[in-house]
Parts: structure tokens; sequence; C-alpha cells
């Protein structure tokens, strides 16, 4: 019983570590709620480039901050990509 235990253990923490629900953070600084930002990429990516700028990050959500969106662009090339916006997407659950 015991050899099984701990290993379900370790596991089970390991899930609550690399969720942000658990405690870590997907983002480093205090943002607005997330489901707020609830949103299919394509409709973001309105010139279907395969990334979404800040302009189109506005249009669709004129309430965000600078931050939330430079939050999002966890590579830092100024664009939120499909794969940076479904990350987000998933570490919160949407």
């Amino acid at each position: 019983m015991k050899k099984t235990l701990v290993p379900m253990l370790v596991i089970l923490a390991a899930v609550f570590m690399f969720s942000c629900q658990g405690g870590q953070k997907y983002h480093k600084s205090d943002l607005p709620d997330p489901g707020a930002f609830d949103a299919n990429f394509s409709d973001l990516d309105k010139n279907g480039n395969g990334a979404v700028n800040w302009a189109e990050f506005k249009r669709h959500f004129p309430e965000a901050s600078p931050d939330v969106f430079f939050a999002l662009d966890r590579n830092g090339d100024a664009a939120v990509d499909a794969e940076e916006w479904n990350s987000f997407r998933k570490a919160h659950g949407m």
C-alpha cells in the first residue's frame, strides 16, 4: 500500500504545482479575471496571419490593458500565436 501511495501523492502534488488553479500562476503579475478573455483564436486573428497583435487583441477586448496582452505573449515577440493562446486557455480551464 505504501509503495503505491507515495508515487500517487507525488503525481498529485505535481498536477497541483503545474496548474494555474493549484497555486502556480500562468503569468507573473496579477491580472483581471481570465474568464473575461475567453475567445477562440480565430475570432481574434482578424487578418488570418496566425498571430494576434496588440491592435487585434484590443479590438476584441477593449477593456484590456497592455499588461494582459504582454502576459499572454510568452515568447516576447509582440504577438500572441495560437499555441500561446491555447496554453493560456488550458491553464485557466477554458
